[in-house]
C-alpha cells in the first residue's frame, strides 16, 4: 500500500467509497460485468459480508471466507444457492482495510485429509497460517460439512504484522502438493530483500507429515527439503520459495505447470505481473518497481527478475492488481472458454475494474490481441470493481470475488463467467434433430429437447466421462412423430446426486446415435 494520500486497499473506508462511488457511478452502476461477445457474466449467490477468498472442494461445493466476520462459508450452488457459515475462525484482528481472515485452501487429499488452511491476522500483531479440520458431509455435494475452531493447527504464528497493511493473503496447494504462502513487506520495504523475516515473499510448505488435530508445527516439520534455501540461511529462510515482492495479496498456481502467477501491488506508478517459474527468484523490490528503478539506493541479494506485464497507475486508475490465473479449460465443457484461450493470464484490479487478457508468444508475454466486443483494446472486461479473487471451476468457468453488490456498496456476491449457452439445433441425423441441453452446465435440472419427423424407436441415456451407466431417461420405446422433452435432476439410477462434471447425453433413434455433452455444477 501506499503511505500517502492515495492510500486505497482491500476494504475503502466509507468516505473514500463515497468518493469512488460518485467519480464512476453511472459506469458502474450495476454489478454486471461487460465482457465480450459469446460470454456471459452469472450471478451464483449475493447475500455475503465482503467475501475475500475462496476454495472449491473436489465434489463442487465452494468454501468462502469474509473478511470481517472470519466466517467460513460453505456454497452450495443450487439451485437455489445455499452459503451456510461453517466455522467463525476465532482470534482473527480486521481491525484495518488490509486486515481480516483472507486467504483459504482446501487440502489436495481431500476427503481423507479433511483440512481447510487460513491466512489471517492475529492480535499481537502476527500473521498467522492455520490448519482446521473438517467433518460432516465431506464428500456429499448436497450436504452440509463443519469447521471446528477447536481443531486448529498453527503452522506459523510469528510472521509480522507490524503495520497494518501489505500482509500478502493467499494460501494455495501446487501441483507438488506444497502449500504456497504470500506476505507482504509490512510496510518495511527493504524487509523484502531480507530472507530471514519473511516479509514480502512467497513461502512453500510441506504439511504432509503433520499429526491430526490440533497443535503447533515446527519449521523442520513444515520445510521441504528441495525449497531454494533449504541448506543455507536461517531455519525462516528455508521456507522461501521467491522474494523481492512488495505486497503479493493474490496469486494462482497453473495446475500443469506449477508456475505461480503473481500480482504485486505497486507504490506510485506502476502494477506488476510476476511469474515465478522456478524456485528462488528475486523480483527486486524496492530496487525496482514494474520495470524501472525505483530506490537505486536499495538492497539487491542477487538478480532482479523483471515482471511479464507492467500496468501503469497514472492514466489508468490501477492501484491494486488482483491475479485470476492461467486459465485451462475442460475437453467438452461447454462452459470452457473457446480453446484460443487456453494458457492465457488473466488479471484485474480492484479500484479501476478492468480485466486484461495476456498472452505467451515464447518466452515473453503481451497483451492478446482484442476480440469482438472488448470493452477496450487493452482490456478484455470491464465491471471487475471490488473483485478480491478467482478460481477455475470444474467445468472451465471462471468464478469471482465481488466484495459489493455494486462498487463499494452493498453485499457481497459469487459470479461466474462462461460461454452463452447455444440453444440452437446442434445435430441432425437423417429425420431427426437433437438440440443442446439447456442449462449446461446446470446447478439442478439439465433439459433435453429432439424432434422425430416420423414415428421412430426412441431412447436416452445419461453416461459419465468414463462410458458409465448414470440414468436411463428415456427407456426404448416407439415414439409419436413431433417434439419429445425429457429432464434430468442430476441424479443417479440410485437416485443418489451425481457429482459435478461433464456427462455425456446419448440419443439412440432407431439405432443411430446422437450424443452432447452436459455439465453439472453443484
Amino acid at each position: 500500500m501506499r503511505t500517502d494520500a492515495r492510500i486505497r486497499r482491500l476494504e475503502p473506508t466509507p468516505l473514500f467509497a463515497a468518493l469512488a462511488v460518485l467519480a464512476s457511478w453511472c459506469s458502474f452502476a450495476s454489478a454486471q460485468a461487460t465482457l465480450p461477445q459469446g460470454f456471459t457474466d452469472q450471478l451464483v449467490v449475493g447475500g455475503l459480508s465482503l467475501p475475500v477468498g475462496m476454495a472449491f472442494l473436489p465434489d463442487g461445493r465452494l468454501l468462502v471466507i469474509e473478511q470481517r466476520t472470519a466466517r467460513i462459508k460453505l456454497v452450495r450452488p443450487g439451485p437455489p444457492a445455499l452459503a451456510d457459515t461453517v466455522c467463525t475462525v476465532p482470534g482473527v484482528n480486521s481491525t484495518a482495510n488490509e486486515r481480516g481472515l483472507l486467504g483459504i485452501a482446501v487440502d489436495p487429499g481431500w476427503p481423507v485429509r479433511p483440512y481447510v488452511y487460513t491466512h489471517s491476522t492475529h492480535t499481537g500483531s502476527r500473521v498467522r497460517i492455520s490448519r482446521f479440520t473438517a467433518s460432516g458431509a465431506l464428500s456429499d455435494p448436497a450436504g452440509l460439512l463443519s469447521v471446528s475452531a477447536a481443531s486448529r493447527h498453527d503452522l506459523l504464528t510469528e510472521l509480522p504484522d507490524a503495520a497494518t497493511n501489505h500482509n500478502g493473503g493467499t494460501v494455495r496447494f501446487g501441483p507438488d502438493g506444497m502449500l504456497y504462502v504470500s506476505l507482504g513487506e509490512d510496510a518495511v520495504p527493504a524487509a523484502a530483500q531480507d530472507t530471514v523475516t519473511l516479509r514480502g515473499v512467497i513461502l512453500r510448505l510441506d504439511v504432509s507429515q503433520l499429526p491430526a488435530g490440533p497443535g503447533l508445527a515446527t519449521l523442520a516439520q513444515i520445510t521441504p527439503a528441495d525449497n531454494p534455501f533449504a541448506s543455507v540461511g536461517s531455519p525462516r529462510s528455508r521456507l522461501i520459495w521467491a522474494f523481492g515482492l512488495r505486497n503479493p495479496f493474490r496469486f494462482q498456481i497453473d495446475a500443469p505447470t506449477g508456475r505461480l502467477l503473481i500480482t504485486d501491488v505497486g507504490q506510485n506508478l506502476w502494477e506488476e505481473v510476476n511469474v515465478a517459474t522456478s524456485a528462488g527468484l528475486n523480483f527486486g523490490w524496492p530496487r525496482y518497481e514494474g520495470l524501472v528503478i525505483n530506490d537505486g539506493n536499495a538492497p539487491l541479494t542477487g538478480t532482479a527478475t523483471p515482471p511479464i506485464h507492467v500496468i501503469s497507475q497514472p492514466g489508468t486508475g490501477a492501484s491494486s492488481v488482483m491475479s485470476a490465473g492461467i486459465y485451462r479449460g475442460v475437453a467438452g465443457s461447454a462452459s470452457s472458454f473457446p480453446g484460443a484461450y487456453e494458457g492465457d493470464a488473466f488479471v484485474s484490479d480492484y479500484y479501476a475494474g478492468f480485466l486484461r487478457r495476456l498472452e505467451q508468444n515464447g518466452a515473453s508475454w503481451s497483451l492478446a490481441p482484442p476480440v469482438t466486443g472488448q470493452p477496450t483494446n487493452e482490456h478484455w472486461g470491464a465491471g471487475f470493481e471490488t473483485v478480491t479473487d478467482y478460481a477455475i471451476a470444474a467445468d472451465g468457468a471462471l468464478w469471482y470475488l465481488r466484495q459489493f453488490e455494486v462498487p463499494f456498496s452493498g453485499p457481497g456476491q459469487i459470479r461466474r463467467i462462461a460461454p452463452l449457452p447455444t440453444l440452437s439445433v446442434r445435430e441432425t441425423q437423417g429425420s431427426v434433430t437433437f438440440a443442446r441441453p439447456y442449462p449446461s452446465p446446470s446447478p439442478g435440472p439439465v433439459e433435453f429437447a429432439w424432434t422425430l419427423a416420423a414415428p421412430a424407436r426412441v431412447s436416452l441415456v445419461i453416461h459419465d466421462v468414463t462410458g458409465r451407466h448414470v440414468r436411463e431417461l428415456e427407456p426404448p420405446r416407439m415414439a409419436p412423430a413431433g417434439p419429445h422433452r425429457a429432464s434430468w435432476d442430476g441424479r443417479d439410477t440410485a437416485g443418489r446426486a451425481a457429482p459435478p462434471g461433464v456427462y455425456l447425453a446419448r440419443l439412440v433413434v432407431n439405432g443411430r446415435s446422437l450424443h452432447h455433452r452436459a455439465a453439472l455444477v453443484r
